[in-house]
């Protein structure tokens, strides 16, 4: 069973409508319609409150092999503190070294750039003269 389909089941056994679920969660009814049609996803904000209210699993929700909403179940506050560990993580050590790498390679290719076009004004008044 699909994301999509587990939601539109657990909707119904708590008797929400599209747009009751879109309200609580605070997006459009469209994108509840969109998540249950399988054409998008959740952000993992959304996934975790939607694990909340249904009383379910993330491996029930997105793993397509796990049917039983009462599957190995990750204490609430442990899963919401790893995610935050993650993010965390993946913030300050991965992404600021790769920016830091990014930003000197910008750098460099703008300073190409200015000593090309240094270069070619030089050139046009060399070839050219001054303009009178």
């Amino acid at each position: 069973m699909t994301l999509g389909e587990k939601l539109s089941k657990l909707r119904k056994e708590y008797n929400y409508t599209q747009e009751q679920l879109a309200d609580i969660l605070g997006v459009s009814r469209q994108s509840i319609s969109k998540w249950e049609s399988d054409i998008a996803y959740p952000e993992t904000e959304k996934l975790i409150e939607l694990g909340k209210i249904f009383e379910c699993s993330m491996d029930y929700l997105l793993k397509d092999e796990v049917a039983e909403k009462t599957g190995a179940s990750i204490p609430e506050t442990t899963f919401t503190e790893k995610v935050t560990e993650i993010s965390k993580k993946v913030m300050t050590d991965k992404n600021k070294g790769k920016a830091k790498k990014i930003l000197k390679i910008i750098g460099i290719i703008l300073a190409a750039f200015l000593v090309v076009d240094i270069i070619s004004i030089i050139l046009y008044f060399c070839v050219l003269g001054t303009p009178h």
